[in-house]
């Protein structure tokens, strides 16, 4: 990302996208990385840093003006897949590949999928390190989540 300060003008790349969340995934190399809570964070820091009347050139689709209100609107976003999780989880103990759909409602063609899984685990990361789920004890077969508390 590059900010022009005299220009007011934001090169967001897929930080920041007007119409769609950019796709938050955990790498395969590293399971139990964060990067929501990161993506998270980064949408504060540039509430924080940018003026709300940057011109915002996205890396998809055409450019906008409203940056603040779309990053609130992106942490919303994943704030509402958190608490969808949680409640599915709270509901009975889920294996991870029962809350694809709970994220995702539509129907996922096998590459799609494969985005979909990293995106969850990003999500279930993001809870897991704030207490938000846990993974179910005693349970037998494949492991299961838990809403915590």
């Amino acid at each position: 990302m590059l900010f022009h300060r005299q220009e007011k003008l934001f090169l967001a790349a897929d930080q920041v996208l007007a119409k769609i969340s950019p796709n938050v995934s955990v790498a395969a190399m590293s399971p139990s990385d964060d990067p929501l809570g990161l993506y998270l964070r980064s949408l504060r820091a540039l509430k924080s840093a940018l003026p709300a009347d940057a011109l915002v050139l996205p890396g998809h689709q055409l450019p906008f003006y409203g940056l603040h209100e779309r990053a609130s609107e992106l942490e919303a976003h994943h704030e509402a897949r958190c608490a969808a999780l949680s409640q599915a989880c709270r509901e009975r103990p889920c294996r991870p590949a029962e809350l694809i759909p709970v994220m995702f409602t539509r129907k996922l063609d096998p590459h799609q999928l494969g985005f979909a899984f990293s995106e969850l685990f990003a999500h279930v990361n993001y809870m897991l390190a704030r207490g938000m789920l846990q993974w179910a004890e005693g349970e037998k077969g494949p492991a299961r989540l838990m809403a915590a508390g």
